[in-house]
């Protein structure tokens, strides 16, 4: 493979991640609210994990007993989300 031929793979590579970067990493805004919450609550609950997040905002969560109840407390109180 001649050199000139190296360096555009390598180029259509790197735009192909890119690309594929940019397109995962837009969020909703409702996308963003959700996150948001979260991150400021993860603080009186360190050990709660963002499972999955939602296109409409919903999302869930995994924490030990005691984080999960102040996470849980944390996002009603805040910012008015509420779990079942």
């Amino acid at each position: 493979m001649s050199k000139d031929r190296s360096h555009l793979n390598v180029l259509t590579v790197v735009s192909v991640l890119l690309t594929t970067a940019s397109c995962a990493s837009q969020l909703t805004p409702l996308q963003e609210r959700a996150y948001a919450a979260f991150k400021d609550c993860q603080s009186v609950a360190p050990t709660a994990q963002l499972g999955e997040l939602l296109p409409d905002g919903r999302f869930g969560f995994t924490a030990r007993p005691g984080d999960y109840q102040r996470m849980i407390q944390c996002l009603d109180e805040r910012h008015g989300y509420k779990f079942q």
